[in-house]
């Protein structure tokens, strides 16, 4: 416990708790090396807020040149007239983007997809019927047989050409 009494009386003493000093100050408490260091940070800002600046000059003088207003368009900055037009826009009411949006749009979708399914079903539906009848109506025609049991031949003849044609056409 003696060493701890030693060891506080070496240290210096303690500041007061409310005592507070600028940045500056501490800069300049410091030693030579962190003042040169902040210096040299304000000098390299600085260098680089001039560049900009020489960066900028030469860009307006190249739009003007070409016959363009410089700043105008993707800047940042506003200029007065550019205050008055957001005024306007404030005051009207903005109309919010709908957040089923996406989901409508995708409803509408599978509705069409649905209608459209339906629709090409009721044609297959209608083509099968009118194949079905027309089978039907061959298999009617090639069964029919004369009083002694043979093949109507015109029939015959008639199915054998309607045959060909289909092969010709395709």
């Amino acid at each position: 416990m003696a060493s701890r009494k030693r060891d506080r009386n070496d240290e210096e003493p303690r500041r007061k708790a409310n005592s507070v000093i600028s940045l500056t100050q501490f800069a300049h408490s410091k030693s030579k090396g962190t003042r040169k260091a902040i210096e040299k940070y304000k000098q390299k800002k600085q260098a680089k807020f001039n560049h900009n600046a020489q960066l900028l000059k030469q860009y307006k003088k190249v739009m003007k040149k070409e016959g363009f207003e410089a700043g105008k368009g993707a800047s940042r900055k506003r200029n007065k007239d550019d205050n008055d037009e957001d005024g306007e826009r404030s005051l009207k009411k903005r109309v919010k983007a709908d957040p089923f949006a996406k989901a409508k749009r995708k409803a509408e979708q599978a509705q069409l997809d649905s209608e459209k399914r339906v629709i090409k079903r009721e044609e297959q539906k209608k083509k099968q019927s009118e194949k079905e009848k027309q089978k039907k109506l061959r298999a009617r025609k090639l069964s029919k047989r004369t009083k002694k049991g043979q093949p109507i031949m015109k029939n015959m003849i008639g199915d054998m050409l309607e045959k060909i044609k289909s092969d010709i056409a395709k």
